[in-house]
């Protein structure tokens, strides 16, 4: 068991976030399709450990969870997708324009809350009640420590990329 642990935190050191990938419009580089496959198999790792799924949990569990963060995924595109549509306005939105996108976003975060919700009920009946208040925490702690070794990686190109220039 500590063995995934290590793989999964290992694995961490080169990768970013689901969240963190971003298109060239961006200020911040995006992330492969391949190293977002690897991300989400070490999320899996990470979760079957904190959560202690037995082999007839997990047979019940991953299917409803998959389902889950592909469609919590699909409005999380959605929403990123409106607010870029706002952005690229210039900044200079009308007042119907702010209440539409605002509007827009709350809608999607409503779909979001509706199917966590639902989702919520599902894990309880393959995993209990207990896990499934563990699985949002392990997915907390996941991302974090995601975005932290995200965060020193792109410090540590920062500072590469500056060298000694930055440090005179």
């Amino acid at each position: 068991m500590k063995r995934i642990i290590t793989l999964a935190l290992t694995a961490l050191l080169a990768a970013g976030s689901s969240v963190m990938a971003q298109g060239p419009d961006d200020d911040m580089p995006g992330l492969s399709e391949e190293r977002l496959k690897e991300i989400k198999a070490q999320k899996s790792a990470y979760l079957t450990t904190k959560l202690s799924l037995t082999t007839e949990e997990a047979q019940g569990f991953w299917p409803v969870y998959n389902e889950y963060d592909e469609a919590r995924e699909a409005l999380r595109r959605e929403h990123r997708e409106a607010m870029k549509g706002a952005r690229k306005q210039g900044g200079e939105l009308s007042e119907a324009e702010a209440q539409q996108t605002l509007a827009k976003g709350l809608q999607i975060r409503q779909r979001e809350l509706d199917l966590e919700m639902t989702s919520v009920d599902r894990f309880v009946k393959t995993i209990g009640a207990p896990k499934t208040v563990e699985l949002f925490r392990a997915e907390r702690d996941f991302q974090r420590e995601v975005l932290r070794r995200f965060r020193e990686r792109m410090e540590e190109r920062r500072d590469h990329r500056d060298g000694p220039s930055r440090r005179q």
